[in-house]
């Protein structure tokens, strides 16, 4: 029997492929089966994965970029995917799968591995498709994996700076070395940028730079590594000065004395931050004293020397400023003189002995002191608290001066000299004193109030109190500036004089007395009060008699209100009228007594005498007629303006009980007064003992 021809099934190959694979029939990793052609009736043929190939590695620091070429078949088939091995050494050792963006099947032809550990890889790549995996490829050259960073460092400056920092030449090198450490990929440049100018680099781990010019330079710094890491920049400062300061400024004293030879202040300017030497010597450079200061921030410095060890005489200064850099300045000089000897004490201090009111606004004081020395004079005396001060500058003859003492108290006064010479050095101090006394000696004077002819004029006696030890003079001036002096006697504080003032005129004298105390201050007195000389006696220059305008139709007859006016020359010592009196009315009585043709009149007024007055008329018959013993009393009045008694009348005796008749039509008369003979005027003359008559044409009446 003949079966149908029936066409291949193209399913067969496939089947064939699989039982192979599934079977282990062959070489499963290196070939398979394929179909030669696309019908179902396709025959089938052997093929194979070709290896891999030489992978190229490329670093960036520690991430390592695989790139390979792409894997076929024998036949053509491309390889489906790429397993990446790498290895520590060029052969041997054994395969470290890939990590990262390399792990597992990858299916582009380039991969990068992320943080690859530090070291030389070498990497291999191996085709497959599907489950066929070919063979493996040759390793890579060795690329470095460089995870750390370099480190550039200064490893020399040439010249050295000195410890400050500076250098005082120029140009500087600055030596910049690189080290990228154990199984890095090595330095590939080292880069650098100087006072922020163009980035420089150099290939290589080594790199000098040269730097110039006076100032502070900057240079940054940092080095690649051949995988492209980069350090960290640094910096280097760079410090030049080749420029030398200028010669400080220096001040010294004119003078080295003995105040401050221990700490002589010398200062000066100078570069900001300089350090000044100073030097001080004597003369010949004997001996020396050197001090090293820094000036400040602002170029200013000091310093205190002490110059004891040096001569006297001329002391020479020199300073020079050395910068930072240790350049150093040309010398500046100055010169001082050194004089610690003290001048003598003032010598021949000569002050007077009192200082009195007329002196003390320029009191003298004087002596000799080294020539050229300033002479200081100080005063002072108990309970001032200021002391006065004066200034001389002594001569060949000497010096002297004028106090003004007044703001001292009075008292002992010290004075206290010291001379200064120009180096200013002071003597030891010289004293002398003396008393101020300002205050005029007390003085009273005592003299009497009259100088009458009866009983003092010739004799006038005059006291009074004064400063004990003193002189005392009295002087006594008339209106006229006659004057009679005498020096009086003085026993401890009081003093008496008499003076006999009969050369001189009537009228208001001057008593003054005057003095003076040990220290030349003059006292003066006046006698207070004394107001006259009066040598002549006074006299009755009228007796009155007037109607006191009474309507009595009796005219011309005694009656109240009636006076008598009894005038004198002067005034009179009314005290001795009536005791103690001063001229007011005092009351009492008066009487007439007949007398014929002449009646008197007689008073009653207590304490007083008036004396005798005679009417000049016949006023009355028989019994005494007394006015004011009733009623109305009669008055004694003193009349100061034309120096007069004035009687008043009082009530008469008609208009009480009556006594005599009073006769009425009586003719004026011509009254007469004769003073009681103790009366005297003020200045204490005794009146006359004559009585006085009114004159014939001058006759007056009663009524």
């Amino acid at each position: 029997m003949r079966f149908p021809f029936r066409r291949p099934s193209r399913r067969l190959p496939w089947i064939v492929t699989a039982l192979l694979l599934l079977l282990g029939t062959g070489t499963a990793a290196y070939a398979f089966w394929a179909s030669t052609t696309s019908s179902s009736n396709a025959a089938a043929a052997a093929d194979s994965l070709s290896p891999g190939s030489k992978p190229a590695v490329s670093a960036t620091g520690a991430a390592l970029t695989v790139t390979w070429a792409g894997g076929t078949t024998v036949n053509g088939r491309a390889a489906t995917g790429y397993t990446v091995a790498r290895y520590s050494a060029a052969t041997g050792g054994t395969a470290t799968p890939a990590t990262g963006g390399c792990a597992g099947t990858v299916t582009t032809l380039a991969c990068t591995e992320q943080s690859v550990p530090g070291g030389v890889w070498y990497y291999t790549v191996t085709p497959a498709i599907a489950l066929w995996t070919g063979a493996e490829s040759p390793r890579s050259n060795g690329t470095s994996s460089d995870s750390t960073a370099p480190v550039a460092t200064v490893s020399g400056i040439s010249p050295t700076p000195n410890a400050a920092g500076w250098n005082n030449t120029s140009p500087v090198t600055v030596t910049i070395t690189a080290d990228d450490g154990t199984g890095g990929s090595g330095v590939a440049t080292i880069s650098y940028v100087l006072d922020g100018g163009a980035q420089q680099s150099v290939n290589g781990a080594l790199a000098s730079v040269p730097v110039s010019g006076d100032g502070t330079h900057t240079l940054t710094y940092f080095a690649t590594v051949k995988v492209g890491n980069a350090g960290s920049a640094q910096s280097q400062a760079v410090r030049i000065d080749t420029q030398a300061p200028a010669a400080p400024g220096l001040t010294v004293p004119a003078y080295v004395n003995a105040g401050n030879v221990s700490s002589v202040p010398v200062t000066g300017t100078a570069e900001a931050g300089s350090k000044v030497t100073l030097v001080a010597s004597d003369p010949g450079s004997a001996h020396s004293v050197p001090v090293t200061v820094t000036a400040s921030g602002t170029g200013t410095w000091s310093a205190a020397l002490d110059l004891t060890s040096l001569n006297q005489g001329t002391v020479s200064y020199s300073a020079t400023a050395a910068d930072a850099a240790g350049n150093t300045s040309a010398a500046r000089t100055a010169a001082s003189t050194k004089d610690t000897v003290a001048p003598a004490a003032a010598q021949s201090l000569s002050v007077p002995a009192y200082v009195n009111s007329a002196g003390v606004a320029a009191v003298p004081v004087s002596g000799t002191a080294e020539s050229g020395a300033s002479v200081t004079v100080s005063a002072t005396s108990p309970g001032t608290a200021t002391p006065v001060t004066g200034t001389a500058t002594p001569s060949a003859s000497g010096w002297s001066l004028n106090l003004n003492l007044t703001s001292l108290k009075d008292g002992t006064v010290t004075y206290t000299v010291t001379a200064t010479d120009a180096a200013g050095n002071t003597s030891a101090p010289a004293t002398a004193t003396d008393t101020k006394d300002t205050v005029a000696p007390a003085l009273t004077i005592t003299a009497p109030m009259y100088v009458n002819m009866s009983s003092n004029v010739a004799a006038v006696p005059v006291s009074g109190t004064t400063e004990a030890g003193t002189l005392v003079n009295v002087t006594v001036r008339d209106s006229a500036f006659n004057s009679v002096l005498k020096q009086a006697t003085v026993s401890g504080t009081s003093w008496s004089a008499t003076m006999d003032l009969s050369g001189l005129k009537d009228g208001t004298l001057t008593y003054t007395a005057t003095t003076a105390d040990a220290a030349g201050n003059s006292g003066t007195a006046t006698a207070s009060g004394i107001t006259a000389k009066d040598v002549i006696a006074p006299a009755v220059t009228g007796v009155t008699l007037a109607n006191g305008g009474s309507t009595n139709t009796n005219k011309s007859s005694a009656d109240t209100g009636d006076t008598v006016t009894l005038t004198f020359s002067e005034k009179m010592d009314l005290t001795k009228i009536c005791s103690n009196w001063t001229g007011t009315a005092v009351n009492g009585t008066v009487k007439i007594v007949d007398a014929g043709t002449n009646d008197t009149l007689a008073s009653t007024f207590a304490g007083c005498s008036v004396g005798t007055i005679s009417l000049g008329g016949n006023y009355l018959t028989g019994g005494d007629a007394v006015f004011g013993a009733q009623g109305t009393a009669s008055t004694l009045t003193w009349d100061a303006a034309s120096n007069s008694l004035v009687i008043k009348f009082g009530n008469a005796p008609n208009g009480s009980s009556g006594a005599g008749t009073l006769n009425a039509g009586v003719p004026a008369g011509q009254p007469s007064y004769g003073p009681v003979q103790t009366f005297t005027d003020v200045a204490g003359n005794p009146i006359g003992t004559s009585s006085y008559t009114s004159p014939v044409g001058s006759k007056s009446g009663l009524g």
